[in-house]
């Protein structure tokens, strides 16, 4: 029985799970663990801890928040290397695939069902057409899927490191704020983990209301998006928190726009990353949809193209599976 080692690496956590490569990419994993990368002084630990007692995988693929250029990979937003040909000859696996991680979230998106997604505009998808995902997590990724018939072609970027352009005098000033802290501006530095903290600081020198108790409860997390999220959502709401989750959808759906119409992606736009799942059933997408859809003489391209959240939480390992079993069976 040939067994597949696949991974989801991100700057936050690693899912490991270990799958029979004679089964569908959608098959239950043999085995399954979760990590929080805090705990781990690198990735090669957390595998032996994972494959300790466990089968022994003769293939991996590990999807990797990282540009992948080489067989040498250092993480984009955690002080990790990961060495290809160090990782096969520590754990005896005959063939590894390194991709990056949004390559491996394109890759789930033919396997995802509609009780995967949240649909938050129907449009027209036509069923050949490119179908571009753009995810705000700890970072922001882009990817985008080529499909013809049986055979797919995902593939990862990294656009979320593209320069932001404001829409508005707001976020002219939002921008110049940010240009004192750092240059250049990335829209990842306004549509991830990282980015909503940096919008809340530039709103908290206004004018606008806050609630002094949430304030100081955000000043004081250690991760400070969860409770900015939450206190957007709370009842009643924070209206520093909840201008700064319209500011951050704006900009979203501005850049899920671009990536929309750079790749032609008739076939939809998914949103991944751990940010807007957790929150979809709760919050109005009217900010990012305005946004999406405002580009100019393409307006009518816009409002065509579907939008659904990806609701799968382990997208990106299934991805994983899905890209590692179509390698495998082309051997």
């Amino acid at each position: 029985m040939p067994l597949l080692l696949a991974a989801d690496i991100g700057g936050t956590k690693s899912e490991l799970a270990i799958v029979d490569l004679l089964q569908t990419p959608d098959t239950a994993p043999l085995l399954y663990k979760r990590y929080r990368n805090s705990d781990f002084p690198d990735f090669q630990t957390i595998l032996d801890d994972f494959l300790n007692g466990s089968p022994a995988p003769e293939y991996g693929c590990l999807g990797v928040a990282a540009a992948i250029r080489n067989d040498t990979v250092k993480l984009t937003n955690l002080d990790w290397i990961l060495e290809r040909e160090k990782l096969q000859t520590s754990f005896g696996i005959k063939q590894l695939w390194l991709i990056n991680d949004l390559t491996a979230v394109c890759s789930s998106v033919p396997l995802l069902g509609e009780d995967a997604r949240f649909t938050i505009q129907r449009g027209q998808p036509t069923a050949s057409g490119v179908q571009a995902v753009i995810a705000p997590g700890t970072g922001l990724g882009e990817g985008f899927l080529i499909r013809q018939g049986d055979c797919f072609f995902p593939q990862g970027s990294e656009g979320g490191h593209c320069d932001f352009a404001p829409l508005n005098r707001e976020q002219e000033e939002l921008l110049l704020f940010m240009q004192q802290k750092q240059k250049p501006v990335s829209y990842e530095l306004l549509c991830s983990g990282l980015g909503i903290p940096n919008i809340f600081d530039f709103f908290s020198g206004s004018d606008i209301a806050r609630d002094e108790a949430r304030y100081s409860f955000i000043a004081e997390s250690k991760d400070r998006t969860p409770p900015i999220v939450e206190g957007a959502h709370a009842s009643p709401p924070c209206p520093l928190c909840a201008k700064t989750v319209a500011v951050f959808l704006e900009i979203l759906g501005a850049e899920a726009g671009n990536l929309a119409l750079k790749t032609y992606a008739t076939g939809g736009l998914f949103i991944g990353g751990g940010i807007l799942p957790r929150i979809a059933n709760r919050i109005s997408f009217t900010p990012f949809v305005a946004n999406f859809r405002r580009k100019e003489k393409m307006e009518e391209l816009m409002e065509s193209i579907p939008i659904h959240v990806i609701m799968k939480k382990d997208a990106a390992l299934l991805g994983s599976i899905s890209y590692g079993h179509q390698q495998y069976h082309k051997m």
